[in-house]
């Protein structure tokens, strides 16, 4: 059975984080990795950068990094795709090599947090052990079948999306004139409006699917 798992990581856990140190107020949210032929792709946000060009320097020290491209600039924001280096064992190969899904994964001054879908358990151990082996600085925070975290939510929700949705009634964005902007949202969640925008989509998704769509 698919299982959730949520993950911390230290600032310089993960390659991109190297950036952030130089300039406190960035944001990384990073939106999915892809493996091919030539190697893995990251594609990731950058918010709040006081400047890309140094953000680009920073990352491209890395020995991770073989490369960064920009794909879109969105009000202000650049949507990144990263060229890895699978040389390297870090957590992107991990990731890759256990078959995970990020379902969300947010970088910030205070660190990493990733939340990750695995098919199986076992998966799951096998990412552990791969971590440890290599050292790698990540605190497991929670892991639970995507059945524990229905019967928890009650809609299948992940904690993020719950979370939001809840802030979001709480605070008045459903009703007219909205309480809230979702630009709002995301600076009381430290996440791109991009994120709490998948994030209500995504969440409101279910919650019909699990309510009235039954």
């Amino acid at each position: 059975m698919a299982t959730i798992v949520d993950v911390r990581l230290p600032v310089e856990g993960f390659p991109l984080g190297m950036a952030i140190p130089e300039d406190p107020g960035l944001g990384i949210d990073l939106e999915r990795i892809v493996p091919t032929t030539e190697g893995v792709l990251p594609f990731f946000w950058v918010r709040n950068c006081s400047s890309f060009e140094r953000f680009e320097r920073a990352v491209l020290a890395t020995p991770a990094v073989r490369g960064v491209e920009v794909v879109s600039r969105v009000e202000g924001d650049r949507l990144y795709r990263a060229r890895w280096d699978d040389r390297v064992e870090g957590i992107v190969t991990g990731l890759v090599e256990t078959g995970a899904t990020i379902v969300e994964a947010v970088g910030g001054e205070e660190g990493w947090r990733f939340e990750l879908r695995f098919p199986e358990r076992e998966r799951v151990r096998a990412f552990q052990r791969y971590c440890r082996e290599r050292e790698l600085p990540i605190e497991v925070r929670r892991v639970s079948t995507i059945r524990e975290r229905a019967a928890g939510s009650g809609y299948q929700l992940t904690d993020a999306q719950l979370e939001t949705v809840r802030l979001a009634y709480d605070r008045g964005y459903f009703e007219e004139p909205r309480g809230v902007t979702q630009s709002e949202l995301a600076t009381a969640f430290g996440v791109s409006q991009r994120a709490i925008s998948r994030r209500l989509r995504r969440g409101l998704s279910r919650l019909v699917a699990n309510t009235i769509a039954k």
